[in-house]
């Protein structure tokens, strides 16, 4: 049995439609065994919006169950071109942006 509190998951290099598929599976199982899921993209070199659609997804299903979700620091580099490429950024104030940018200025 797992023990319960919070978690990091590491996504490191390229996180895209490629590789999507374990990232899911790895998220999810800590989203339904933990009180809190930390994500670490600080070595995140390539990603595009499936990446993009995983955390929004995770982060809406968190909300739903109260579990807690955020990121290790706000997103940057490739992550953040796709993010405002996607218009995921575009409205400061809504909680999506908060959760990517985690207050850092754009």
């Amino acid at each position: 049995m797992s023990e319960v509190g919070e978690r990091t998951i590491s996504f490191a290099g390229e996180v895209t439609i490629s590789n999507i598929g374990e990232a899911h599976e790895q998220l999810g199982a800590l989203l339904r065994e933990q009180e809190a899921v930390l994500i670490d993209v600080e070595d995140l070199t390539e990603t595009d919006l499936t990446f993009v659609q995983l955390l929004e997804s995770a982060r809406r299903k968190a909300g739903e169950s109260g579990v807690g979700l955020s990121l290790n620091k706000p997103a940057a580099g490739a992550l953040l071109e796709v993010l405002r490429r996607g218009g995921f950024l575009d409205d400061e104030t809504s909680d999506r942006a908060k959760f990517w940018l985690q207050g850092a200025a754009q």
